[in-house]
């Protein structure tokens, strides 16, 4: 199972958070050529970048959770004995998990309601549905990072954990 979620977190969603990120940044830099080299707009720039970073936020705080790049306030947490440690970890990660399955579920909840009803985007006129499910899949990444975390625990050597 670990490999399956390296190869699932730490490889296939790296790449695709980082491909997003770029694809979101080389439009919003050739939006900027063209505002004020061509004196012309391109009429999509803004949606692409939106949705490519919608894409990069949810697959990328799959990533960083699992990688224990969050920001954590662990100073109370330390001060705790070993036993008390553990449990304030676990109880993270089981909130974390509570959050991003109700995440998971509401976005797909409205994923499937906006397919349904053929819902377009603005300027591209692409299903807005592809992009909620980006909401859906980095919930469902996150809760499974969650879960993996509660499983494991924290390390042995500090007691907290980032996963």
């Amino acid at each position: 199972m670990q490999a399956v979620l390296d190869l699932l977190i730490e490889k296939v969603g790296t790449f695709v958070a980082a491909a997003t990120m770029t694809v979101a940044l080389a439009v919003m830099a050739a939006q900027v050529v063209f505002r004020y080299f061509f004196s012309d707009s391109l009429i999509w720039s803004e949606e692409v970048a939106r949705y490519a970073l919608i894409w990069s936020s949810m697959i990328g705080a799959a990533v960083a959770y699992r990688q224990g790049a969050h920001v954590a306030v662990t100073d109370i947490v330390v001060r705790l004995p070993q036993t008390l440690q553990a449990l304030c970890v676990r109880v993270v990660h089981l909130l974390i998990f509570g959050f991003a399955t109700v995440l998971a579920w509401q976005s797909w909840t409205l994923t499937l309601r906006s397919f349904a009803r053929h819902e377009l985007t603005a300027a591209l006129q692409i299903d807005i549905a592809w992009v909620q499910l980006g909401l859906a899949v980095g919930g469902a990444l996150i809760a499974i990072v969650a879960l993996e975390a509660i499983w494991r625990g924290p390390p042995l050597s500090s007691g907290v954990s980032s996963v």
